[in-house]
């Protein structure tokens, strides 16, 4: 059994699913505690620096002459500036950069070189991706870039899909965007004072979540204030809820649950257990719809069109982390990203045709991957035709997570380039990219989302505890607050419009 779990490990390590590695690495490790391989794995996967030496000096424990631990050790330890990550060819200037302190430049890189030195350990170097294909490398020295259109409307009875062309556009120029204008209010005689606005208090507004509790089999679907408060139950563990997205309309629910059914027909049909993607009622998930079946071993973060119709996920049913696309009544499935390097993370925008989500293309310019940057993301954007917009994030280690403003106006994402995941907000165009999450001890601050009142942001993090409960940052004063815990590891979460 262990060598299976060691296995799926290595293979969703390899795949560039990082949490689902270190949760089946872990089990190998907790039962074979000096499992030389397991740990080196484990080392390879683990995002935070501390918990990486920690594997690393487990493996010389275990075997004192491993030269590929000594010189990852090594390398986690010494103070060196990294490779940076290549622009792709025709990319224009990258954005401004959130600060310029050296030690976090210099605590990225020394993570970057410790990716290389695990990659090159073993059998790893000879998974080196295929180049990307002359067609894509002509399309992305073309430059050209997509701008930024309203959604049309769309009826589901008379939907036709919107071609997909395959094709990766890049950007000459980044769009700009207006200056904020703030207008002079000249007081008269008669005038009265306007009021102060007041921020809307999160227990206002209605949060969705998924988590799962220390007896819990699978992950249930929570409802809660907005403050985590009055959680109650709406689906149950045992059916089995994760990464939970509400429509724009406030009428429906997509989520993720593992299912096990037929695949193919006659003699050629296999039964499989995979993730799926399901659509049901908001205020009756017990009546969920599964509208597909990709067969892949993950599947992941829907997130809903403006016009409650669109949805577009990850799945690896190719082989890889790509990006897909489907309408609600499970038609129209494509594939957005047919690539060979990692696309997660989509978020699409509340007003746009325009998706972000974190990729690996960075590192394959040219067509050539940078072996030494496989499994680093930055944050892109892209339309529902598959067309490759800007290059937001260019900075050291990962961003990733990304999560638009209420009224699209600002993005939050996470990032690991300070050597532990943080929350960082930025502008539409990647400009003013600031952290908004410091002093934490070296925790995981994960899966960031505006609040409604626009004033603040909610993420998890394991800052107090091991489980990943609910905190906000005001984007004003930068101070963190812990929600009410309720004694879940939460999953996923989302606001109800």
């Amino acid at each position: 059994m262990a060598q299976d779990k060691l296995r799926e490990g290595i293979e969703a390590a390899r795949r560039g699913d990082k949490l689902t590695a270190v949760k089946l690495l872990r089990q190998v490790t907790d039962r074979e505690p000096n499992n030389e391989v397991a740990w080196m794995w484990l080392a390879s996967a683990l995002e935070n620096l501390g918990e990486r030496r920690a594997a690393l000096e487990q493996v010389l424990r275990i075997n004192p002459t491993n030269a590929r631990a000594q010189q990852a050790l090594q390398q986690v330890a010494a103070v060196a500036p990294g490779p940076r990550k290549p622009v792709p060819a025709g990319q224009g200037a990258a954005p401004a950069r959130a600060g310029n302190n050296p030690l976090l430049l210099i605590g990225g890189a020394v993570i970057a070189l410790a990716v290389l030195a695990t990659i090159i350990f073993n059998i790893i170097a000879s998974q080196q991706p295929p180049p990307i294909n002359a067609q894509t490398r002509q399309a992305v020295e073309a430059a050209v870039f997509t701008s930024l259109t309203p959604p049309p409307t769309i009826d589901p009875d008379t939907f036709t899909a919107t071609p997909f062309f395959g094709v990766i556009v890049t950007p000459a120029n980044l769009p700009t965007f207006p200056p904020t204008f703030t207008p002079t209010f000249t007081p008269t005689a008669s005038s009265t004072p306007p009021p102060t606005a007041t921020s809307i208090p999160l227990s206002t507004f209605r949060l969705l979540f998924t988590s799962q509790g220390i007896n819990d089999p699978l992950p249930a679907l929570v409802q809660a204030s907005g403050d985590g408060s009055g959680a109650q139950v709406l689906g149950a563990a045992e059916s089995g809820f994760s990464d939970v997205a509400i429509a724009p309309n406030g009428q429906l629910i997509a989520f993720v649950r593992t299912v096990t059914y037929s695949l193919g027909e006659g003699e050629t049909a296999e039964e499989v257990t995979a993730p799926e993607l399901f659509v049901a009622p908001i205020d009756n998930p017990g009546a969920a719809r599964q509208i597909t079946q990709l067969g892949g071993s993950v599947l992941a973060t829907p997130t809903w069109a403006p016009d409650s119709i669109q949805i577009v996920f990850v799945s690896d049913a190719d082989g890889d982390l790509d990006l897909y696309y489907v309408t609600e009544d499970g038609n129209n499935l494509r594939v957005l990203t047919d690539n060979t390097f990692i696309d997660k993370d989509p978020a699409w925008s509340p007003i746009a045709d325009l998706i972000l989500y974190a990729s690996e293309q960075a590192n394959f310019a040219e067509g050539e991957a940078n072996l030494s940057l496989i499994g680093l993301t930055e944050i892109f954007t892209i339309t529902s035709a598959g067309e490759i917009g800007a290059q937001l994030t260019d900075d050291q280690n990962s961003s990733y997570s990304p999560a638009w403003s209420p009224a699209g106006d600002r993005i939050v994402f996470a990032s690991d380039r300070g050597g532990d995941s943080d929350i960082y907000v930025m502008d539409p165009d990647g400009q003013r990219q600031t952290r908004l999450t410091v002093d934490d001890g070296d925790a995981e601050d994960r899966r960031p989302q505006f609040a409604p009142n626009g004033k603040e942001v909610i993420f998890i993090s394991n800052r107090e505890t091991e489980l990943f409960e609910f905190y906000t940052v005001d984007l004003e004063s930068r101070v963190v607050t812990r929600l009410p815990a309720a004694g879940q590891d939460i999953q996923s979460f989302v606001f109800r419009p």
